[in-house]
Order: C-alpha cells, then structure tokens, then sequence
C-alpha cells in the first residue's frame, strides 16, 4: 500500500507488521466539518448553545485545537461519519455528535483532585523564589514527584480496544518509554477506539488544525496534519490491528 503523509500509521509488536490507514477517504467529510464548524461558529453546530463551544475559544490564550473524522462503515456496508476533538474543549470532555474521551470524565476529576490544587500550589510558591534558593530545589523536587505520580494514575484510566478485539491499558501498548502528556487524547485514538468498541471498520481517517497558529509556528488553522509522531504513533499500530480482519489491506 502507498502511503501519504496524511495518513495514519503506526507500528504493532503483536504482528510485527506496521499498520496503515488512508486519510484521502475522509478528506471532504474533514471539510464539510471544518466549514459547519466556521458557519456556525461553534463545535455545537447549531444543537447546542454552550458559550464555552464557540469557536472563539480557540483565537484567544488556547491558540487552537485539533479535529478529527473518521469515515467507517459497519457490518452491512453503510457509512459512518464519526467526529472527534482532541482532550477537552474549553473545559468540556462530552459534546453531543462527538466522539467521547476514552477515559471516564468522572474518574479523571476523583484523580486529579488531591494532588493537583497541590501541584499549582507548589508552582506558585516556585515562581515567587530565587532560581538559586535551596527551597526552589526542594520544591521543585517536590511538584516532580507528584506530578509523575499524577500522571502514572491518569494513564491507568485509558483502556483501549482495537479492531481484532482485544483491550489493554495504555502503558501496555505505547511503543518506547515516557509517555508524554496528553497521550490517549488526541482525534485518532478516540475515534479507533470508539470504531472497535461499536462495531464499525475504519476506512479512512483525517485531522486539521482550528485556531490561532501553534507557538511553535507547526500548525496552521484549516491545514490537515498526520497524526502526532510523539502520542498517537506509539499506540496507533494496536488500535488499527485486525482491519486486514475485515478486508482491509492495513500493513506494508
């Protein structure tokens, strides 16, 4: 298979074989998104009213976002058009017409609400100190060591099933070592795994960029972009695992 730079890919170390999925089938459902979402200046697109959805968002301190589709289809042929956006939106996990986090909202809050306000209390004390003061040194150490522990626990939350069935925690999974912030939030794992979890063959997958330029100047608003080598890559070989299954030429 020809693979584009658009596409999706990624390596499985169950099979051995490095997975592929086209982002060309998806290309003009992306767009039809990119302009109902630039209608109506919001992700609700017209069905819901919640200022925190309005495209707004993502021309102030946020910058931008992306967005995903994936067009499948399921067991008798039809075509599905799925729609995701990466981790939260304005503070928002669930959007009615979007596909949900892989993690349970409700159980990412119980984590996260005794070590945070500590990690953005101990920030603030840092921020006030001297680089060379010694308790800069300790707290820092401090923050360090609960924000790894932080982290660890968030990872436990994300399961993941691919297209042969088979689910795994993310650690399990993700190829290399040190597991970058973020990883099991971004379009294209959510959107594979909400795939496997109902029933439905991917047939292709694409993402674009909404928003002010990143600060690093490597994302533009309404360009398309692979998906990222850092979070999405290491994982993405498990996720497309078992296409072939239903026909679908997936490998090199």
């Amino acid at each position: 298979m020809e693979k584009d730079a658009l596409d999706c890919i990624g390596y499985c170390r169950d099979c051995g074989q490095e997975h592929c999925l086209p982002a060309a089938p998806a290309l003009d459902a992306a767009r039809e998104l990119l302009a109902d979402m630039e209608r109506h200046r919001s992700i609700g697109l017209g069905m819901d009213d919640d200022p925190r959805l309005h495209l707004g968002y993502l021309s102030g301190p946020a910058r931008g976002q992306m967005f995903g589709v994936l067009l499948a289809r399921d067991d008798s042929g039809r075509e599905h058009v799925l729609k995701a956006f990466s981790g939260q939106y304005n503070g928002v996990w669930e959007v009615p017409g979007w596909v949900p986090p892989i993690l349970d909202p409700a159980a990412f809050e119980r984590v996260i609400q005794s070590d945070e306000p500590r990690i953005k209390a101990l920030t603030r004390e840092i921020d006030l100190l001297a680089s060379t003061a010694p308790v800069r040194v300790r707290l820092m150490a401090e923050r360090r060591q609960l924000s790894q522990g932080l982290m660890a626990r968030i990872f436990d939350l994300y399961w993941l099933t691919n297209l042969r069935g088979q689910t795994r925690s993310l650690a399990e999974i993700f190829l290399g070592s040190g597991m970058p912030t973020g990883t099991g939030e971004c379009c294209a794992p959510k959107l594979l795994h909400f795939a496997a979890t109902h029933g439905l063959i991917p047939v292709g997958l694409a993402e674009f960029y909404v928003g002010r330029e990143n600060r690093s100047g490597t994302r533009s608003h309404g360009e398309f972009y692979a998906p990222c080598a850092e979070k999405c890559r290491p994982i993405l070989g498990f996720l497309l695992c078992g296409r072939d299954r239903h026909g679908e030429d997936t490998s090199r």
